[in-house]
This record gives structure tokens, C-alpha cells and sequence, in this order.
């Protein structure tokens, strides 16, 4: 189940590179655009990756602690997870117009007024978060509801990941070969055959309707064991000792009067031969459990 949920993520953050906002980055980390440069190319697509990975975890990730927080997880709200990725599942595998969508764009203006690398990490964040620009898929949305439903975090940062990894591939991909002509050729591609992002939602929905198969027949994942109550706790078996004599005052009466035995608290019994044998010393208890110093 967490792999399909993880390809479905991960193909629903490369459509998430047909939006505009996808090609305003291959056109600001291109190196004729405004990194100028191939060095800060690089650098700016680096910056892009750690601010994408960051977004994605705090989106999926923090929804799926609030449903932990919630007290998410169970049969029902395993249903819910099941019914919303079969729906998303048969909207992207028909194609269907994305209802409803964010229709706002990242800050064109960050990248004229900061510093590239900077610029950057921000868009990073906006586009990993999954819900600030153009939504391409139905498979964001299921992903947010089955991470709130399920609330299991190290899925929802699974799933963040994933997304974030496919929102960076065709960005740090694509924008370093635009200084090629087979680069700018493979750009223009993107926007001219809309049947890539078709394919790729198909991928996605096909994704979707198994991890709900999975989550259906194979139940939830297991999230982190809950402390155990203390009147649940298994009863600690007395040692030996205990168990023969008894516990309690009348088994220390009873073992400190039988004889040629003493005993010291929880200590070991002294023999009557290692009396005799340290005649006019005397017993001390030691600092070390179950041993016994003779001194004079």
C-alpha cells in the first residue's frame, strides 16, 4: 500500500511541471535566463530541491500528525482514505477537469528583486506544498485526505517526499539544457503535446486504485504502538526464592528462623559452617546486592 500511495505521489509532482509555474522554473534556473550563469544554475536548482523536500513533508507530513493528533486511523476513517483515492483514481484515469483548482502562480517578482539561489528555495517551498499554484491532478488531493485519514506520520513524510521528488526531477532536469537546443526542444514539448500529462495522470490513477485495493483488503498501516496501561501489565514473576518461601514479614520471619541460615534483607543466606569457620568476626551487608562482607 505505502509504495502505490509513494508512485502516485511521485507522478503527481511531475504533472505538477506542466503548470505555468513549472515553466516559469525551467525559464528562471535556465542559465541564459536569470541564474546567467551554469554555477548558479546549479546552485539555484539545489536550493529548489531542499526548499521542494521541505514543502512536501509539511503538507503531507503535517497532516498526517494531525490526524494522529485527531485519533484518525481507524476502520472508518480507513474507508474514508479507501473511497477518496478509488474517486481521484477514476477522475485522472477519465481525464476529468481538476475541480476544484488553485488558480494563483508563484511571486514572479522574487526573482527579480532576490537573490537567485534565495528565489529559489522559496518556490521550492510554494510548489512542494502542493496547493499554492495550479493543481494537475486529483491523486494531491487524495494523497492529503487518505495522510489525514490513515494518521500515521512516517507515511504522510513518505508521501511528502514523493511529491517533492517529482516536483524537482523535470525542473533540475530540463533547466540546465536549455543551453542546449535539444533542451529548449524538450521544454516546448512540455506545453505542445498535452497527451504526456494525460499519460501521466492515467499512471497516477492506476497508482491510486492500488493503494486503495491494498488499504482495502491489507488494512492500515500500524502506527506507533501506544504505551501500555499499567492494570494491563503483565505481572513480574517473583524470583525463586520468593516463590518458595513466600513473601511478605512472616516468610522473613520464617527464613531468618530456620537453621543455621540468616539472611540480610534480599541477600543471599549465610551457611552455619561459614560462621564457625570465621569465628569472633561479624557480618556486614554489603554495597553489592546479594553478597556479604565478613569483617573482624
Amino acid at each position: 500500500m505505502l509504495t502505490a500511495l509513494v508512485l502516485a505521489a511521485l507522478v503527481a509532482g511531475v504533472a505538477g511541471a506542466w503548470s505555468p509555474c513549472g515553466f516559469s522554473m525551467v525559464d528562471t534556473f535556465a542559465p541564459h535566463g536569470y541564474a546567467r550563469r551554469m554555477r548558479m544554475t546549479v546552485v539555484s536548482c539545489a536550493a529548489f530541491a531542499v526548499g521542494a523536500l521541505a514543502g512536501g513533508v509539511a503538507t503531507f507530513g503535517g497532516l498526517a500528525l494531525l490526524g494522529q493528533a485527531l485519533g484518525t486511523g481507524g476502520g472508518a476513517m480507513a474507508a474514508v482514505a479507501v473511497a477518496a483515492l478509488l474517486v481521484a483514481a477514476a477522475g485522472d484515469a477519465a481525464g476529468r477537469r481538476i475541480v476544484p483548482q488553485v488558480r494563483r502562480q508563484v511571486p514572479e517578482s522574487w526573482r527579480r528583486v532576490l537573490p537567485v539561489p534565495l528565489a529559489a528555495a522559496l518556490y521550492g517551498v510554494l510548489l512542494g506544498l502542493g496547493f499554492t499554484t495550479f493543481v494537475l491532478s486529483f491523486a494531491v488531493y487524495a494523497l492529503a485526505a487518505a495522510c489525514l485519514a490513515l494518521g500515521v506520520p512516517s507515511v504522510g513524510v513518505a508521501v511528502g517526499l514523493a511529491f517533492a521528488v517529482g516536483r524537482i526531477l523535470p525542473v533540475v532536469v530540463l533547466a540546465p539544457m536549455q543551453a542546449t537546443e535539444r533542451g529548449v526542444e524538450l521544454a516546448g514539448a512540455m506545453g505542445d503535446r498535452p497527451g504526456v500529462l494525460r499519460a501521466l495522470r492515467a499512471t497516477g490513477g492506476v497508482a491510486l486504485g492500488a493503494a486503495a485495493l491494498a488499504l482495502a483488503f491489507g488494512g492500515a498501516p500500524a502506527a506507533a504502538a501506544e504505551p501500555k496501561l499499567l492494570s494491563r501489565a503483565a505481572p513480574i514473576p517473583a524470583p525463586a526464592a520468593e516463590r518458595s518461601h513466600g513473601s511478605g514479614p512472616a516468610a522473613a520471619r520464617r527464613s531468618s528462623s530456620a537453621p543455621g541460615r540468616r539472611r540480610w534483607g534480599c541477600q543471599a543466606p549465610i551457611p552455619r559452617s561459614a560462621r564457625r569457620q570465621s569465628y569472633g568476626a561479624r557480618a556486614t551487608r554489603s554495597s553489592w546486592p546479594g553478597r556479604t562482607t565478613w569483617r573482624p
